[in-house]
């Protein structure tokens, strides 16, 4: 099924990376000890969400890291009795970033990639020389109103998860339809996530690799007077690309907190919530443009 990106997906390095809790997993377009990009990919998604941008990537820039992040793709799943708090997606990546030593990198995040990519940055600001925003800007908040109902769910969902399994398909053409359903772009696209998102089980089965577990509720978000603190904190410059019929909580969250960070760029590309699977050529550009900088 790799189709219209088997040869970017066979030039493709696959990389793992050993945290406390599991293994990290991912793919490296160039020298995997010279990393230039880490691309961070969406809530459900997996690292072949960045396939299209590969084939653009020039590797005499260095060294481009599209990660699996934990319960996702080919990355492991967190242990039992572990959770999939947001918070624990930006300590996975912060750690990652530490264990390496990686310098002057530049940051890329899609969706909710990006909503870890803003903390990561401002954590390890002197690691990060670029940051890169697809889709997402500052965070998803909680100014305390809803508190108690958003703890109360989030721990139902986690209870209501436990044990939990995705059905599974008889042809792999059924996991593209159910993954269309919910999609925005085309199905040549939604193959390309599935092939990397399912495997076959021992009983010739279909299934998603995704720990079921991630489809739970955050129990609390963090107030919007730490979201700027976060962005306060980021040194590197930051383009943020929005689509054309992308997520409608963009340009909000612009008006919020675009006053908070030092320099910000907005490009707005062609395409909706995935415009970096669907027009991934320009976005290619700017990145191999920061890179050669």
């Amino acid at each position: 099924m790799a189709g219209l990106h088997s040869e970017t997906l066979a030039a493709a390095t696959a990389v793992s990376y050993k945290l406390p809790w599991g293994t990290l997993r991912g793919l490296c377009w160039g020298n995997p000890k010279d990393i230039a990009a880490v691309a961070t990919h969406g809530w459900l998604d997996n690292a072949h969400s960045f396939l299209p941008l590969a084939k653009h990537w020039d590797t005499a820039n260095g060294a481009l890291l599209a990660l699996d992040w934990a319960g996702h793709g080919l990355s492991d799943h967190r242990p039992v009795g572990n959770h999939y708090h947001f918070i624990d997606y930006a300590y996975d990546l912060w750690s990652l970033f530490e264990q390496q030593a990686w310098q002057d990198v530049i940051l890329v995040g899609h969706s909710m990639g990006g909503f870890v990519a803003n903390v990561v940055a401002s954590l390890c600001p002197a690691r990060v020389k670029h940051l890169v925003l697809i889709e997402a800007f500052g965070l998803l908040v909680s100014d305390g109103e809803d508190a108690h109902q958003q703890l109360l769910n989030g721990f139902q969902s986690r209870q209501k998860l436990v044990g939990s399994r995705w059905r599974d398909y008889g042809e792999l053409s059924s996991a593209v339809e159910a993954r269309a359903k919910t999609a925005d772009f085309s199905r040549q696209l939604v193959e390309i996530l599935v092939q990397r998102g399912c495997f076959r089980n021992p009983h010739g089965r279909w299934q998603w690799r995704a720990d079921p577990r991630v489809k739970s509720t955050s129990p609390y978000r963090l107030p919007a007077a730490t979201v700027e603190q976060f962005l306060q904190n980021i040194d590197s410059p930051i383009t943020l690309i929005r689509g054309e019929k992308g997520y409608d909580k963009v340009e909000p969250a612009i008006r919020q907190w675009q006053h908070c960070v030092k320099q910000l760029k907005v490009e707005t590309m062609p395409g909706g919530h995935h415009l970096h699977m669907e027009t991934p050529a320009p976005l290619a550009a700017i990145l191999l443009d920061i890179a050669s900088s």
